[in-house]
């Protein structure tokens, strides 16, 4: 369950936050504060996974309540104020709503927060087990096993699933196949995800799946070896 708290100064925007979180069943709704002041006790006592934080408020913005905060929760802006948007980049923010906003956005902003909070230490939903996946082949929807998922490689707007007995391509994106998978997948480059439990051989700078090799991204280097040093907690890194 991923524990919610919203604060907001509009109650409009109070109640549409929880009819949305009462609407995802992994969801729960930890508390509604009119006011960054009115929730300060309970957001630093009360463990919290996710605050949806307005910015615009009386008393102390989002942006100021949030740099008060010893340990924070991931954050999503919520604002009428496109202008904000770099100041929440800078404060690594999970995602930024722009106001009014829909439930299918709203959606969208919770799939990041799952994807973050898989890789938050302390965090652990024994409730979500994810066995397969459905994805688009041609005119079909096609079921696949996610243990025999081996690496996704991405192409324009088409990923190509490489499973341990066949190739699958869908029309997707690599950012949609990251959001549909679960933990235990990393993106290693533009154009790959991998399987962690796949990797045969981890080089400085690639891995090797089988006989074929695969480059690992600068931006995305040291997540990805954060990723595999918890995975394969005795893991040897190659000489190139």
């Amino acid at each position: 369950m991923i524990r919610c708290m919203v604060i907001d100064d509009e109650p409009l925007a109070r109640q549409l936050l929880a009819d949305f979180i009462s609407k995802v069943p992994k969801l729960s709704l930890e508390g509604s504060f009119s006011s960054a002041l009115a929730s300060l006790e309970v957001v630093r006592k009360k463990q919290v996974d996710v605050l949806f934080l307005d910015i615009q408020m009386p008393d102390i913005s989002g942006i100021e309540f949030l740099k008060t905060l010893e340990r924070k929760p991931l954050v999503v802006f919520t604002t009428a104020f496109a202008e904000h948007a770099l100041q929440g980049y800078e404060l690594d923010v999970a995602d930024y709503l722009l106001k009014p906003f829909d439930f299918n956005r709203f959606l969208k902003s919770i799939n990041k927060i799952t994807q973050r909070l898989k890789t938050a230490p302390g965090f652990s939903d024994p409730g979500e087990k994810i066995d397969s996946i459905f994805v688009k082949d041609g005119t079909k929807q096609v079921k696949i096993p996610i243990d025999s998922i081996r690496y996704i490689k991405g192409s324009r707007e088409y990923v190509t699933i490489v499973t341990s007995d066949k190739k699958i391509m869908s029309l997707q994106t690599m950012k949609g196949m990251e959001e549909m998978l679960p933990l235990g997948f990393i993106r290693i480059h533009n154009s790959f995800i991998i399987s962690l439990a796949a990797v045969d051989t981890i080089f400085k700078n690639k891995l090797q799946i089988g006989k074929e090799e695969f480059p690992i991204g600068i931006t995305y280097k040291k997540k990805v070896f954060e990723a595999l040093t918890q995975f394969y907690p005795t893991k040897k890194i190659a000489d190139d």
